[in-house]
């Protein structure tokens, strides 16, 4: 009923934007009426906390404008039109006991709150409208602008014929091309153990074991490069197959869609819900989905046809694209809070799949890009039509909203069942807040002073248990919930906004696509419906080819995944290079605008998305012909002749070393220790931590000391909250849309490996497992497990000559009766603890000494249990082998 209320009072708010003088409807006896009895006191008891004037809307919700009062706030609207029970300005003017009253200074007197009563039921006249400005035009030339390489259609691509022997592929002959044009010549291929190293991790973001290591440098050390081509071919299928891949390429486009677990923004709310479409990413990479199938779960997977249930619940999860975004939940502005949620998702969406900052088309036109303002509100009316689901508390958050539940639907539960007891304590807890705040405002309504801090505590209380409450059936079954998006009842008028601020609207633009991807005025969602190009890639199903959703997001999702839209497919295989590579064909992969680079290879560029959308949208397929590609097999050997021609190996002369991410230096450390743990944790981790704010409900030190031996994609991703490693390894910002990772190289890099806690006790678990093996074989075992080769004759020696050091001294300063090197290991491990902040997984101290641990909210005195066993002399060795700089990289 709330939803269908809140929705009449929006649309009678975006009437008062037509063209009619809405002063010339109201009588002037009830214009009389208003500016004599309503207005003033509005004025002297409302505008302090509810209007633009004072800059603050407390509960969301103005009282300003006829259009603030029937928005209404964070209760929905606070005036409908002769409906005295709907209308939540008056019932809090009345003063009931167990609802809001206002103005909180005191009742206001009989009269007054009958003349609200009588203006009500008069159908609540109101001369206060906000004018209409006149209609925005744009000088874009947007015919002049498809003339930019972006948007040209993907021409049909001659593949050049080779002029020597190296060229092995289609790939090859394209950079050929270029090596000749500026007198370069391609390094030599990359030895057998380096190639085997870099399509583990390129693929899999793991490590190759020991055996494969073996089995598969063996198997291509034989052959010549011609002939090793079959064998390539089955390692890379072998590692597109593995599930390990999907975990590494959907941490990719995680970064892509900037996911995360929290809001972010001013209050920073916790996501509980948002691993769902985390591993709805996984696996859609594992089952190479077609990219375009990917495209439209993602942004209208509601409105796809489906087969069954668990079909329509797996789209709805894939929705999370354009709800876990960052929102400013604090906001007390509705119609601010909105307006940002969209601007929000519209730039997302364009960055992610176009590479194209439509964003920046809110309050004028692009400065650089054809896109004039009216393209960014023809998107904005079809995301303004659609309701986004992302929970919240409501005592936590202003901006809440409910989830979609998908119980018994297929997709599994996030958290184990309860028990009857520990239902029933829920309950009781649920209730005993509950009654604190009934007793708070009884003391309050008495006249006695109640902590404002400790109410919101109570509400706070009462909706964390509500809310674990509604996540159970009554019988301690846990629900299935979802954060996704839903289309609203009926579309919403759009109207331009002069430089993007609320109250200067102009024209009505309908809603429709970007005009320079279009075919000429068949950018409106009407027209482009009709065009027969779009028609033809209609998605299979639909109850016809003119069928519309109610939003648009249908429509808008098929434009983009259509192999006629000549950016999508040129953006993605772009990206899937860059990640090959590490570095695009176009380097600013998340910009194919004007202000953006030129592609260095602008037909190999469109031969790659070609090849993918004749491959069915097959990412695996793309990157598999990558990595069978001569080019892609070279090694990184530095040229002097070649690098001075080309020192950014912009045309490819030679393979791009690059550092690993944060995850895949992590993941590394733990396969090698052997302390990996394959199986993927079922829900969020951050269900321990609790819901609510960050330091409100949830607090900074017990997210960081959130730690498991799963792979760091499974990690909790709180907005400014990172894993500390993640952090500390460049791990992106998740408030935006990231293609592409810096890399940067600090201090505190080197001083984390050397004093992590996490490090240590993995080089540990290492030793552990080379310790019954000989000297040289402990040797040898451990550069081919962390750096997949054999080590060099002076490797060995000076490996040797280490640890024959330290138990020389070891036992010299034993036999000398001074403190042994164990001793000394705690005694810095106490000093340590004392002095540094951090947590690591089981919330104790860590810091900097040899072991050392710290947090600042811990207790000093530690048991002996606390403590990891002193480091041997191998071990020690095992952590300058992590640490090392080969180590992080990749040739």
């Amino acid at each position: 009923m709330r939803r269908r209320t809140l929705f009449r009072a929006i649309m009678l708010g975006l009437l008062t934007w037509s063209g009619l003088s809405q002063n010339q409807l109201i009588a002037q006896d009830d214009m009389r009426f208003f500016e004599s009895k309503i207005r003033p006191v509005l004025v002297k008891h409302c505008y302090e906390c509810h209007s633009t004037e004072a800059g603050k809307a407390r509960g969301g919700l103005k009282v300003d404008s006829r259009d603030a009062l029937q928005l209404g706030g964070e209760s929905g609207p606070a005036l409908v039109a002769k409906s005295l029970e709907e209308s939540a300005l008056y019932q809090a003017l009345l003063y009931h006991e167990d609802g809001w009253q206002m103005p909180p200074k005191g009742k206001l007197p009989q009269a007054t709150i009958d003349d609200f009563r009588d203006w009500i039921l008069m159908g609540a006249p109101d001369p206060r409208v906000t004018s209409i400005h006149s209609n925005v035009n744009s000088a874009i030339d947007i015919e002049a602008g498809r003339q930019f390489w972006a948007y040209q259609k993907l021409s049909p691509t001659r593949i050049p014929t080779a002029t020597s022997e190296w060229p092995t592929t289609a790939i090859d002959r394209f950079v050929e091309v270029k090596l000749q044009e500026h007198g370069l010549t391609p390094v030599a291929d990359a030895s057998p153990e380096v190639l085997v190293r870099r399509l583990y991790f390129t693929l899999t973001g793991l490590p190759p074991g020991p055996e494969d290591w073996q089995k598969w440098t063996a198997k291509l050390r034989v052959l010549p490069f011609v002939e090793r081509k079959a064998a390539l071919e089955q390692l890379v299928d072998e590692l597109l197959a593995s599930d390990r891949y999907g975990e590494r390429w959907g941490r990719h486009w995680l970064d892509v869609a900037r996911f995360a677990e929290s809001t972010g923004g001013d209050h920073n709310n916790v996501y509980q819900h948002a691993w769902r479409y985390r591993d709805y990413v996984i696996d859609a990479f594992n089952a190479d989905k077609p990219f375009d199938q990917f495209i439209r779960e993602q942004i209208a997977g509601d409105l796809l046809p489906i087969g069954s249930e668990q079909e329509w619940a797996s789209h709805v999860i894939a929705t999370g694209f354009l709800a876990i975004g960052v929102k400013s939940v604090g906001e007390e502005d509705q119609q601010r809070f909105f307006a940002d949620l969209v601007d929000e998702q519209i730039d997302t969406t364009t960055r992610a799949f176009l590479a194209t900052t439509v964003a920046c088309a809110r309050c004028h036109d692009h400065k650089f890009d054809p896109i004039p303002q009216t393209d960014y509100y023809a998107l904005a009316g079809i995301f303004r039509s659609t309701e986004t689901h992302y929970g919240l508390l409501k005592a936590q958050a202003r901006q809440a909203t409910t989830l979609i539940d998908l119980t018994g639907m297929g997709p599994p539960a996030g958290a184990p069942e309860l028990s009857e007891t520990e239902y029933a304590a829920l309950v009781k807890q649920r209730d005993d807040a509950a009654q604190a705040i009934e007793d708070a405002m009884k003391k309050i309504r008495s006249g006695e002073n109640v902590f404002r801090g400790l109410l919101r505590k109570y509400r706070s209380d009462r909706d964390e248990t509500e809310a674990a409450l509604q996540a159970y059936s009554n019988r301690g079954q846990p629900r299935v919930f979802a954060m996704g998006t839903q289309d609203r009842d009926a579309a919403l008028s759009t109207r331009l906004l002069i430089r993007g601020e609320l109250d200067k609207p102009a024209q009505i633009v309908e809603r429709g696509v970007l005009q320079v991807l279009s075919p000429p005025k068949k950018q409106a969602l009407n027209a482009l419906t009709k065009d027969a190009s779009f028609r033809e890639h209609r998605t299979p199903g639909l109850p016809s080819l003119t069928h519309s959703s109610q939003s648009g997001r249908l429509e808008l999702a098929e434009w983009i995944a259509s192999p006629e839209n000549p950016l999508t497919a040129r953006v993605i295989a772009n990206r899937v290079w860059h990640w090959m590579y590490g570095r695009g064909l176009v380097r600013t992969v998340d910009d194919f605008g004007h202000a953006g680079e030129t592609p260095s290879h602008p037909e190999l560029l469109d031969y790659l998305a070609s090849r993918l959308i004749e491959e069915n949208w097959s990412i695996k397929a793309l990157i598999r012909e990558i990595a069978l590609s001569r080019t892609w097999q070279l090694a990184s050997t530095y040229e002097p002749q070649s690098y001075g021609i080309d020192p950014e190996n912009r045309f490819y002369w030679r393979m791009n070393q690059r550092r690993l991410e944060a995850e895949a230096v992590r993941d590394a450390m733990l396969a090698v220790s052997g302390q990996l743990n394959l199986e993927r944790p079922v829900g969020t981790y951050l269900r321990t931590a609790g819901e609510g704010g960050v330091g409100q409900n949830v607090f900074e030190p017990v997210i960081r000391a959130i730690d498991a031996n799963t792979r760091s994609v499974y990690l909790p991703r709180v907005r400014s909250v990172l894993p500390e490693m993640l952090e500390t390894f460049d791990a992106p910002d998740a408030s935006f849309v990231t293609g592409s990772r810096d890399t940067t190289l600090t201090p505190l890099q080197s001083l984390f490996l050397m004093n992590n806690r996490f490090v240590q006790e993995q080089a540990v678990a290492l030793a552990d497992r080379l310790e019954i093996l000989p000297r040289k074989q402990q040797v040898a075992k451990l550069y081919e497990m962390a750096l997949a080769r054999t080590p060099t004759e002076q490797e060995y020696q000076l490996a040797t000559e280490f640890l024959d050091r330290i138990i020389r001294n070891e036992a010299a300063v034993g036999r000398a009766g001074g403190p042994s090197r164990r001793s000394l290991g705690r005694s810095a491990d106490r000093t340590s603890r004392e002095g540094s902040s951090g947590d690591d997984s089981g919330g104790r101290r860590r810091g900097s000494g040899l072991l050392g641990r710290s947090n600042a909210n811990a207790d000093p005195a530690m048991t002996r249990e606390d403590e990891i066993s002193p480091m041997s002399p191998l071990a020690l060795y095992c952590q300058a082998v992590l640490s090392s700089m080969e180590f992080q990289l990749l040739d």
